[in-house]
């Protein structure tokens, strides 16, 4: 029995249930039983509230009390989940343990912090259903020019995807900041990300001149807190030129067993740095969005933000799911992703850091307040975009 079915008849039942005696009571719910499939006491609970009341709404006063009250947990996971920058409810579980000691609203009690904590994925799910919000993501321009023909033949192809049994094998891409137009200066952001953990760094540069990169990759090689053994990137011109090239396998400061492993992704085919094209979005468009940015001064607020509070946030206290297995049943795909984590965590697990490596990453980790961390990249994100502001409005009465 179809749903509106299932109403009209029960609404039909009321009236002659109100006025049967007992025993035709009892009748009266035998042949509901009968004709529709539901249980005695959920026939009884309707018939009992009266016709107007939709049969997914609890009656007041009956049945069990909710062991998650949404009135009163609601306005806490609302907070924690945009200062979380609204991740999933899978994710979200996994990293509330790490939030909670830095939560300081007065209202969230002791027994509010247990039952925040003891809630499973799928009671959060039902409480971040009330208040998230669909995002209409945009789509950038690709900026993309093929790098030099002859530097290509000596990269190899290869994604890095079977290598990465250990931290150290990297993607990297940059995304333009050039608005609706590729025309003209305008600032790019380099993003590289380890396979194995999902450790993710981001930097600006006023454009994308293979200098510029160079000395990017140069930094990332310094912070990042394990060895870089490989990085694959696309076949743009920003990486494809002697500079890159040069860094990565002939320069003389490098010995062979320091030499990092230089290999690019197929042309046209984004999936082969899959890893790295979802950090363009989650780390980079979500963060700055798709607006044009083309004072050079911008460059350092931009880094500000990424090296002091966005990479940290994320690194430390932000988990991250991968995707261990595929499998196609019929014409679906089953998609099968191990416990989230942060790629602190991960890095931590892998076996492959030094002691002094883990002593520094956890020393990082407890220096940092992901709430502290949140409150300020929103204040360096107004006075971000507040500059961004004066620079365009110069620019247009000039």
């Amino acid at each position: 029995m179809s749903r509106p079915a299932l109403v009209e008849y029960l609404k039909g039942l009321w009236g002659l249930y109100k006025k049967a005696p007992k025993r035709g009571k009892t009748e009266l719910l035998d042949q509901a039983e009968n004709i529709t499939g539901k249980s005695r006491r959920t026939i009884q609970r309707y018939l009992a509230a009266g016709p107007d009341r939709p049969m997914n709404v609890r009656i007041e006063g009956r049945g069990r009390n909710p062991v998650y009250p949404a009135e009163l947990l609601v306005p806490h996971v609302r907070v924690l989940w945009k200062k979380m920058e609204m991740i999933s409810a899978e994710r979200m579980v996994q990293a509330l343990p790490k939030w909670l000691p830095f939560y300081k609203d007065p209202m969230c009690s002791p027994e509010v912090r247990d039952l925040l904590l003891a809630m499973s994925r799928c009671t959060l799910e039902r409480l971040l259903a009330e208040i998230r919000r669909e995002n209409v993501a945009r789509r950038g321009l690709s900026t993309t020019t093929s790098g030099l023909r002859a530097l290509k033949a000596k990269i190899p192809i290869n994604t890095l995807d079977r290598q990465a049994t250990r931290p150290g094998f990297t993607q990297a891409d940059t995304v333009a900041h050039c608005g609706s137009s590729a025309a003209g200066q305008f600032i790019n952001s380099l993003t590289l990300t380890d396979l194995y953990s999902g450790w993710t760094l981001n930097r600006a540069l006023p454009g994308k001149r293979a200098i510029e990169v160079r000395r990017c990759f140069v930094e990332f090689k310094k912070q990042l807190p394990f060895n870089l053994l490989a990085v694959n990137t696309d076949s743009g011109s920003e990486f494809i030129n002697a500079e890159i090239f040069g860094l990565m396998t002939a320069d003389p400061n490098y010995r062979d067993q320091n030499r990092i492993q230089f290999t690019r992704s197929r042309p046209y085919r984004k999936n082969d740095n899959a890893y790295v094209e979802q950090r363009n979005y989650t780390h980079v468009r979500q963060l700055f969005g798709y607006y044009r940015f083309e004072d050079p001064g911008l460059v350092v607020a931009m880094n500000e933000i990424y090296e002091r509070l966005w990479n940290p946030l994320h690194n430390f206290f932000l988990p991250s799911q991968k995707l261990i297995e595929k499998t196609r049943v019929g014409a679906r795909i089953v998609k099968k992703h191990d416990r989230p984590q942060t790629p602190a965590e991960r890095l931590l697990a892998s076996g492959a850091l030094t002691e002094e490596q883990k002593a520094k990453i956890r020393d990082q980790q407890a220096s940092l307040d992901p709430f502290t961390l949140a409150e300020q990249l929103e204040r360096h994100l107004q006075a971000f975009f507040e500059q961004y502001r004066r620079s365009t409005t110069q620019k247009e009465a000039a």
